[in-house]
């Protein structure tokens, strides 16, 4: 698979509770709030998505406003060492393009995720949190953003490789450091 270098930044926001990665052909039927219901307010069937290869859930338990970047050529060395956590590898197949957004967006009823080019294909996606006010610099003496900092979330997405690794399908993006 000739995949060109993908490196994108997007800021996201989600009132759901959680920002994702998907395909957006798996969900073109979710085209009002009932058929969103029916298809996405449930843990079980994100799992379900999740577990199909259409979703990858960039979840750390809450709403909120988040810096993504979705990148094919891996973590920087900054983010590297400012890396809190990383996922599990995730599967993900695009046909073609991804939305990025949050759950809320999914679907065409709404219409606001930004849409990612990925040629078509089976990739394995891991999911970094950067713990970027760690950087010196990154925050003022208020302890607000200086413009240099960090995103908050590093997708890093690989074309799948023979064997495929074992995927992760929960919800919920990193395990909590207390689940050992």
């Amino acid at each position: 698979m000739d995949q060109p270098e993908l490196d994108v930044r997007h800021i996201v926001k989600t009132d759901c509770g959680l920002c994702a990665l998907w395909q957006p052909e798996w969900f073109a039927s979710v085209t009002d709030q009932d058929a969103w219901d029916s298809r996405l307010s449930e843990d079980q069937a994100l799992e379900g998505h999740i577990s199909a290869g259409v979703f990858v859930p960039l979840n750390v338990g809450g709403d909120g406003v988040f810096d993504v970047v979705v990148r094919t050529g891996g973590r920087t060395d900054r983010e590297s060492r400012y890396t809190a956590v990383s996922s599990e590898p995730y599967l993900l197949i695009s046909r073609g393009t991804l939305d990025l957004g949050g759950l809320e967006n999914v679907g065409s009823h709404i219409g606001d995720a930004v849409v990612i080019p990925l040629a078509a294909g089976r990739y394995t996606v891991v999911v970094h949190l950067i713990d970027w006010a760690d950087e010196p610099g990154a925050v003022d003496a208020d302890g607000n953003p200086t413009g240099v900092e960090l995103c908050d979330f590093m997708v890093e997405i690989a074309p799948e490789k023979d064997p495929a690794p074992t995927y992760r399908s929960n919800i919920l993006t990193f395990d909590h450091p207390d689940s050992d």
